[in-house]
């Protein structure tokens, strides 16, 4: 191990150092990484990145007294884009390794948020072994107090703590209050079971990382998508709403008639927002939106009649009732009449497009 240079490695996922110091991460070397401590004291000295500053000037010390070739650093990230501060930390460490030579590194951190990184330091530098740092806390009522007060004030004014303390129970006391003013409040357990439900998958599978990247990536699709699944959510909800009153034949094509313009505007809005994408680029294409959106309102025409034939149709058994009611609606014609029409007029003008268009 004395032949190998290792890299006692500092992180601070949240960037906390650099907000409060401005002082620019990496931070390199026992006496800038000091200095920084020392200015970082000053303004924060009961931030648990104090402690984890100071065990990693002791454990380089540590190191260089048994021999060990070893330098230290603090990296830090971004604490309202994980994936960019991940990103940025990763960057960091390449250039670190690049500079100095280095052959492993050694993760000092307080938490297990700030472990998170550790695959993507992996990725770049053998971690060689990982320092957590455990800040004591004496057990008196008065210092127990002092700390619930700290802890107070990051759930209220950091925003990765705020969305989950403050934002969610907004979103339920907000929903028990329209369900009460709506005469509805025996729905609230559902309600509120659905929204932290909700909120559970939403961090349980990172998905809101992924919204974040979505959005970044198209905001118009991102919009129009959100839109869809509004539409979506309201058109199931009045589905059953419907087929939950009479719960028969004629039960299921009233839920048939009433949910099919809902669901059809979901499907709209995901082609509309295609289709403004395409007219952004100026690109000749946009007609297959328009297409889609003529044969969208067919579907939505066919299953309106068919809906409503069904909830008038007569017939002694179910099979009867539904044939009645297919025929009578005229139900196969109008997709069939629908489904032609626009696929003669998508090979018409993918003809015209490839004959006078690209050339």
């Amino acid at each position: 191990m004395t032949d190998k240079k290792i890299l006692v490695l500092i992180i601070d996922r949240d960037n906390d150092i650099e907000k409060v110091t401005g002082i620019k991460t990496p931070i390199i070397g026992k006496d800038e990484l000091l200095k920084a401590a020392i200015e970082f004291a000053k303004l924060s000295p009961e931030d648990s990145d104090l402690n984890v500053i100071f065990a990693g000037l002791q454990l380089l010390e540590k190191l260089n007294n048994e021999g060990v070739k070893a330098e230290v650093a603090l990296v830090g990230g971004d604490e309202s884009d994980p994936v960019k501060g991940d990103l940025r930390i990763k960057n960091d460490v390449e250039k670190l390794k690049s500079s100095y030579g280095l052959d492993g590194a050694i993760i000092v951190s307080d938490g297990t948020e700030d472990e998170l990184v550790i695959p993507v330091i992996q990725s770049v530098l053998p971690i060689v072994s990982v320092k957590r740092v455990v800040v004591e806390q004496l057990r008196g009522v008065e210092e127990t107090y002092i700390l619930l007060g700290k802890y107070l004030k990051k759930a209220i004014f950091e925003p990765r703590f705020s969305r989950i303390f403050l934002g969610i129970p907004g979103i339920i006391i907000l929903s028990v209050v329209l369900l009460s003013f709506l005469g509805y409040l025996q729905y609230a357990t559902l309600v509120i079971g659905i929204i932290i439900s909700g909120a559970m998958i939403v961090r349980g599978f990172n998905l809101e990382e992924m919204i974040y990247e979505y959005w970044a990536s198209s905001p118009i699709m991102f919009v129009s998508s959100t839109v869809a699944t509004i539409f979506v959510v309201i058109g199931a909800i009045l589905f059953f709403y419907t087929l939950s009153s009479a719960q028969t034949i004629y039960g299921v094509g009233a839920a048939i008639e009433n949910s099919s313009p809902v669901f059809g505007l979901s499907v709209f809005s995901v082609l509309i927002g295609k289709g403004i994408i395409k007219l952004i680029n100026r690109s000749i294409k946009v007609w297959r939106d328009i297409i889609g959106m003529i044969l969208t309102l067919i579907f939505i025409i066919a299953f309106m009649r068919l809906g409503d034939a069904l909830s008038r149709a007569e017939g002694n058994t179910t099979l009867e009732i539904l044939k009645s009611a297919v025929f009578a609606s005229g139900f196969i014609s109008i997709l069939l009449i629908g489904v032609g029409a626009a696929g003669l007029l998508t090979i018409a003008i993918t003809y015209i497009e490839r004959k006078y268009i690209e050339k």
